[in-house]
């Protein structure tokens, strides 16, 4: 079976457009930072002696970008991310050819302030937040025109941190968009999801509660570990005050 049409370049200019649009899908574009030069990187120094950043992408370039000029010029895909880079002057910026309208940026498990340069770009983020930290929640502010994001919490203590994190702070991201993965069991919900679940929960033990028997404030307190429980509500507050200064 014939693969080459060779009648292409005969096509009228806005079918042969169509057809190159018709190319690009969604794929899942994997990046990460490296710093040389660093105290802690001895094998590559920088010529200037200090420490600059750059984004590694594993990603290959779209097949698209490889085929012709033509396809090149129509603008599917973008040079981004060049702003990261913090190089010795006179040397070359890399980037990656993205579409940032449907690609996911992967950016593993590296911490979200690593990104703040492109942050705003980015409109679709998967990272995997195998130890939870409160800063993140403040860290996802930086990402103006996130769409969508995939955060793998790993199991469900992990998601049960997310949930608690997600509560008391507006995200700009709409909660349907925002996927928590167990990956640890496979399980996936919603953000909204994961709020209408605690939600239903909440509910149902306040309807316990108002059928069971009254009990004395101090027996109720007397299983909690307050000392315990205060290093996270002091995290909550300073997250809090953190995005006050930054609106």
């Amino acid at each position: 079976m014939a693969t080459t049409f060779h009648l292409f370049p005969f096509l009228p200019w806005e079918l042969r457009a169509r057809i190159w649009e018709l190319t690009v899908e969604p794929r899942t574009v994997e990046v990460h930072t490296i710093t040389y030069g660093s105290e802690e990187d001895s094998e590559t120094q920088a010529e200037d002696g200090e420490p600059h950043r750059r984004l590694v992408s594993t990603t290959p370039v779209p097949a698209t970008l490889h085929t012709c000029r033509e396809a090149r010029n129509l603008g599917l895909y973008q040079k981004e991310f060049s702003e990261f880079e913090d190089v010795p002057e006179g040397r070359e910026k890399r980037y990656v050819w993205l579409n940032l309208d449907i690609d996911m940026i992967d950016i593993g498990q590296e911490e979200l302030k690593r990104y703040r340069p492109i942050a705003k770009s980015i409109k679709r983020l998967k990272y995997r937040a195998r130890t939870f930290e409160y800063d993140d929640v403040s860290w996802l502010h930086m990402f103006e025109s996130l769409a969508e994001a995939h955060i793998d919490c790993f199991n469900e203590e992990g998601l049960n941190d997310w949930y608690w994190a997600f509560a008391p702070f507006q995200l700009r991201c709409d909660h349907r968009n925002i996927l928590l993965i167990e990956s640890e069991n496979g399980r996936t919900i919603t953000a909204q999801e994961l709020e209408e679940e605690y939600d239903r929960r909440e509910q149902e033990a306040l309807e316990e509660f108002a059928d069971a028997d009254p009990v004395p404030v101090s027996e109720m307190l007397a299983g909690l570990d307050i000392a315990s429980m205060l290093p996270k509500l002091m995290s909550f507050a300073e997250i809090a005050r953190n995005m006050e200064d930054n609106d």
